[in-house]
This record gives structure tokens, sequence and C-alpha cells, in this order.
């Protein structure tokens, strides 16, 4: 599938309302390179009492009591990862909100942005680093493995494993992009 029809087929099925009573977000960023659509993510730092510590993840987070919605949250909280400037770029629509199943009272509003230009990444104390990934290589990269003493499904990108929450959201966008 070209990234074009896949970006189009997603943005089909986007919501542009809904989902302001999630209690965090997190920005799905696209860029177009050489033909090729990429996906921003983000690697958590280890920090002891932290259950998503260390893992593969989008940038975003909590929502703060003097963010005035959930829009805001994200942009906030994606400036404050990795200095991009979420406003920047082009606004696609809201995918439903995920439940974690680490901390149940946590409902994920997931937000998908289109990269306009470059973003200058200066990632904060939160996060340890951030890759690019191709999305239509993702489908490809699908593996178990053992976490946490757990068998689970993941995504294998790079050196890194993508699963729990991370991976929820990847399956249900990349069911989006299939999906006519």
């Amino acid at each position: 599938m070209s990234p074009t029809s896949a970006l189009d087929n997603i943005r089909k099925k986007l919501k542009t309302s809904g989902g302001e009573n999630a209690n965090a977000a997190v920005a799905i960023l696209f860029r177009k390179v050489d033909g090729e659509l990429e996906l921003l993510l983000v690697k958590r730092a280890e920090v002891l009492g932290d259950p998503w510590s260390g893992d593969i993840a989008f940038p975003g987070g909590k929502r703060a009591p003097q963010d005035r919605d959930i829009m805001h949250t994200v942009v906030r909280e994606v400036r404050e990862e990795t200095n991009i400037d979420l406003e920047a770029n082009t606004f696609l629509g809201k995918m439903n909100t995920v439940v974690s199943t680490v901390r149940p009272e946590y409902s994920i509003l997931p937000l998908i942005f289109l990269q306009k230009m470059e973003p200058n990444i200066r990632i904060n104390e939160e996060l340890t680093s951030f890759l690019w990934t191709p999305f239509n290589k993702l489908e490809r990269s699908r593996g178990q493995t053992m976490i946490k003493n757990l068998e689970v499904s993941v995504f294998h990108v790079n050196e890194e494993v993508v699963w729990g929450l991370t991976y929820r959201i990847i399956e249900n966008l990349l069911k989006l992009a299939m999906e006519n």
C-alpha cells in the first residue's frame, strides 16, 4: 500500500471530536520521506515506579489541571518532551481512546498529525532517544517475546520492541490504514 493511500485510509476514519474526557493524550506524528511514510517513536527514560519506564512509546502524557482541553495536553506534553510544535503541523484527527491495562484509570487519546517541516527534536529528561520508523514495515515486524515474565505480542523496531499500549495503538492504526 502506498504511503498516500495508507494515510488517506487513516484520515477517512478519524474523528474530529470526542475524547475530551481522556486523562492523557499521545501524538502520532507522521512524516513523508523519499516516498515512505514514517512514524515518530520515543524511548522513555528508566524511572523507578513508572510502569512505562524504558518503553518505546508515542510522545505525550497526562492531562494537567491547567490544560484547556485534551489538544492542549498533547501540544504541551510533546513540546516539553521533544521540542516539537504540533501546532505547526497538520492535525488529521483523533483515534478512539485506549484504556491502559497497567493503570485502568487512564484513558489515552491518540491524536494524529502530519509533519509539515522537519522538526528540531531535542528530548528532555523523560526520554532517552527517539526514532522514525517506516510505517509499512511495522506489519511485517510482528513477533512474540518475553517481557516482565509474560509472553507478549510486539513489533520489532530496530533493536527495540514495541509492546503494550503503544503496540495496541499501532495495531489500531494499521487496521485503519488497511480498511477501505
